[in-house]
């Protein structure tokens, strides 16, 4: 007998209505359900007839779709915060196995039952529904949100023992016959399917780099066939470490097993439940210890025995909505009236029960990459960690400190967008340049919006792939349309602000046609390097201003410093770029070179003609200029001795590929200051400059030499002094001008007795007096 008492309103779903079979003990079966589609479907004299649609209580996640990111929570938590906004859901845990905390659970633009379904199988957990049957007949329903279903899910893991069919486990296995006083199983079927029967899984582990991995093969007898295995090999934080691998893996196998073997049957057994272990009792195949099951589903098909006009109600049902077509099923089955069948399939006790989509590859399908605003601790410019990563917040996330513009959440007061470090998880920041000890870094401040992509298109796993300029933040070189610059956008490079934002570093690239330029430049102390073709930019523009010169400039208001450890060379003699200049190397001081051998060579000439006259001659000079050249000359000291980053130390042959064993590349012998220039050197100052020598200080000159001091000019020397002319120091012709020395007083000192002359003279030199001293002491002082 099929019982129904309905109390119809007009709105759904309407109150949770009772389906009651009568059992063989004359008890009765309840299942309570809400009613979620309602049709009238006329009526057959003074009895009216409607169709009702009863769903279980999880039929009311269906409808709300929703975005949502639940953070460092494990399965069991997650779906306890998941329900706790459906009042009517009653539910329990039967869970024996530890569930892993997971930093995010991403639910994106899914049903609450679609994101719950995947949460299930991702912790191969399953379900059973469990009906009240104490619940009084008629009893008042409760108003508002405090009403309570009257069946309740139960979700269990694939260790949790099923509990036993409610009334007795022991079903027979016998034919079914109207006088029996029990009810039994008439028909029991195997059923086997070719599964895989190995499992091999795989995943990455940035942090530590190493892969995850386990391997799982089945223990249930697979007679003769081969090895069937599933690999499945998933890029990174799919499992953490091969601890996670290893039951997952175990539970993608056992996910396989249960269809490797099922059992089919039909009969009449009432008090059959999904979810429920029975014992087959009566079967010649099945005996004691091999005969317990676990059923999987069951197929109700009950029919009372008030009998409808089935030619109209046929045609009622045809017009009936189509959600209600099971009816119509139902109706025309050749089911006796007043009478109960079911069909179902189960599996052995002693298989796992895990849902088959634990075996397949799913994920919170992102539909493309997405944009992200960063976020961070309050008041902090940036937030982020050793590895590269940051906090990020979608524009869909609801909340209190949601993006601007954004929403508060209908149902959580917090909502799951806190709009700091809260937000979400750590995010890796993908950089063009990145490898052992080697790579860029700009790492996305808060505030910045990034654009976001997901490793394998799993929500869980976001990915920061690029940074993005918005209406607030345009580019620090902005060109083109609407920009106000006068170019079309020629500039590029690199902008960062100080954090306290009152700074900044540049790099400037300026691509403009036959002016190419770069700039390096800092606010601090307005530091800058410029290079190229020099016109005028302002900080925070992009507007190309007047000529300024051409070359390199090189300004700071602090301290300039140019430091080699091996010595430097500064010359104003041009190097080619193309042709014959391209074979010069860094260190060619070739025009320097040849100059100092000009003037080593006048130095010895004079020097040698002033020792035949017994004048004063430095000889350690001529020798400390000697032994400059021997370090800055390729022919000497001047070059490298041997291989350089594996290259010979030899300069390539003009118009040929091979290397020029007498031309060796130039190298200082010693960490020497060289300057040249084939114009002039000129020093200047407004205060005073110092030249110190420790060892030799040697002037020389080819033309002539010009002394000039506005007030004094002071000689002192610790042991002599000399001052001679030679013949041999005229280029020209024999010494035949005057020798004069002019404005007195003129101070001479001599030795350590600290002795002073003073000599007061004008002279004149001529032939044989110019081999003479050219000063006398005047004998009125």
């Amino acid at each position: 007998m099929v019982n129904v008492g309905v109390q119809c309103r007009a709105d759904l779903p309407a109150p949770e209505i009772t389906l009651k079979l009568l059992q063989v003990d004359g008890t009765r079966r309840a299942w309570h359900g809400i009613c979620t589609d309602a049709a009238w479907l006329g009526a057959d004299g003074g009895l009216a007839r409607y169709g009702l649609r009863l769903e279980l209580g999880l039929v009311l996640l269906g409808p709300r779709r929703d975005s949502y990111i639940f953070q460092d929570k494990n399965a069991q938590d997650l779906i306890t915060k998941l329900l706790a906004d459906y009042t009517q859901v009653q539910f329990e845990f039967d869970i024996t196995q530890t569930l892993a905390v997971r930093p995010i659970w991403t639910q994106y633009r899914e049903s609450d039952l679609e994101f719950l379904q995947r949460v299930l199988a991702a912790e191969g957990l399953s379900w059973r529904f469990e009906h009240d049957q104490d619940a009084q007949e008629g009893s008042a329903e409760p108003e508002g949100d405090q009403k309570q279903a009257k069946h309740k899910v139960v979700f269990f893991d694939s260790k949790t023992v099923a509990p036993e069919t409610e009334g007795g486990a022991a079903l027979r296995f016998h034919g079914v016959r109207a006088t029996d006083s029990e009810d039994a199983i008439d028909e029991f079927n195997a059923l086997r399917r070719i599964q895989a029967n190995a499992v091999t899984i795989s995943s990455w582990d940035p942090t530590q780099l190493v892969a995850p991995a386990a391997e799982q093969t089945t223990s249930l007898d697979i007679g003769e066939l081969p090895a069937l295995s599933i690999y499945d090999g998933s890029a990174e934080r799919r499992h953490a470490d091969s601890a996670a691998a290893d039951p997952h893996s175990q539970l993608m196998l056992q996910a396989l097993e249960l269809d490797n073997k099922l059992f089919e049957g039909q009969g009449s057994v009432r008090r059959l439940a999904a979810g429920h272990g029975f014992a087959l009792t009566q079967h010649e195949h099945y005996a004691d210890g091999a005969n317990q099951f676990t059923a999987l589903w069951v197929e109700h098909e009950g029919r009372n025995n008030i009998e409808p006009s089935l030619g109209g109600l046929g045609k009622l049902i045809g017009a009936a909505k189509a959600g209600l077509a099971t009816l119509a099923k139902f109706a025309g089955a050749q089911l006796e009236a007043g009478t109960y069948r079911n069909r179902f399939a189960c599996v052995r006790d002693t298989v796992a029960i895990v849902p088959r989509a634990a075996a397949e590859r799913f994920s919170g399908a992102a539909l493309g990459p997405q944009t992200a605003l960063v976020v961070g601790l309050p008041d902090a410019v940036n937030t982020t960690t050793r590895e590269h990563q940051v906090r990020i917040q979608f524009a869909w996330q609801r909340g209190t400190g949601a993006n601007p513009g954004g929403l508060a959440h209908n149902t959580d007061d917090k909502g799951n967008a806190p709009g700091n470090d809260g937000s979400g998880t750590w995010v890796r920041v993908a950089e063009a340049l990145a490898g052992p000890n080697w790579g860029s870094q700009f790492t996305p401040r808060i505030g910045t919006e990034v654009l976001v992509d997901f490793i394998e298109g799993d929500m869980d796993r976001p990915l920061v792939v690029a940074q993005l300029y918005t209406g607030a933040d345009t580019p620090p070189y902005a060109a083109g349309v609407d920009s106000g610059v006068n170019h079309a956008g020629v500039i590029s490079g690199m902008h960062s602000n100080n954090f306290d934002g009152g700074g900044y570093n540049q790099w400037v690239v300026d691509d403009t046609p036959g002016q190419l330029r770069t700039r390096l430049a800092t606010s601090s102390a307005a530091t800058q390097l410029n290079l190229g073709y020099l016109v005028h930019q302002g900080v925070g523009t992009a507007q190309r201003g007047s000529y300024r010169g051409h070359g390199f400039a090189l300004r700071t208001d602090a301290w300039g410093v140019l430091r080699s450890g091996e010595g430097m060379l500064i010359s104003a003699t041009a190097r080619a770029e193309q042709g014959a200049g391209v074979a010069s190397t860094q260190l060619d001081s070739a025009e320097a070179t040849g100059l100092l051998r000009a003037a080593s060579e006048l130095n010895k000439v004079s020097a040698d003609a002033a020792a035949q006259q017994t004048a004063l001659v430095s000889k350690d000079a001529n020798q400390a200029q000697v032994a400059f050249i021997t370090q800055i000359d390729p022919k000497q000291k001047g070059k490298f001795d041997g291989a350089v980053g594996g290259h010979g130390p030899l300069k390539a042959t003009a118009g040929a590929r091979y290397l020029d064993s007498a031309a060796p590349v130039e190298n200082f012998g010693e960490p020497v200051v060289l300057m040249e220039a084939p114009a002039s050197i000129n020093w200047a100052t407004s205060a005073s400059t110092v030249l110190f020598a420790g060892g030799q200080l040697q002037w020389t000159t080819q033309a002539d030499m010009h002394m000039a001091a506005g007030f004094t000019v002071a000689s002192v020397a610790a042991n002599a002094t000399g001052l001679s002319r030679t013949p041999a120091a005229s280029r020209r012709s024999p010494p035949t001008g005057p020798c004069r020395c002019r404005r007195t007083p003129i101070n001479w000192r001599f030795g350590p007795t600290r002795r002073s002359r003073s000599y007061r003279s004008t002279m004149s030199s001529r032939s044989r007096r110019a081999r003479r001293s050219c000063c006398r002491p005047d004998s009125r002082r």
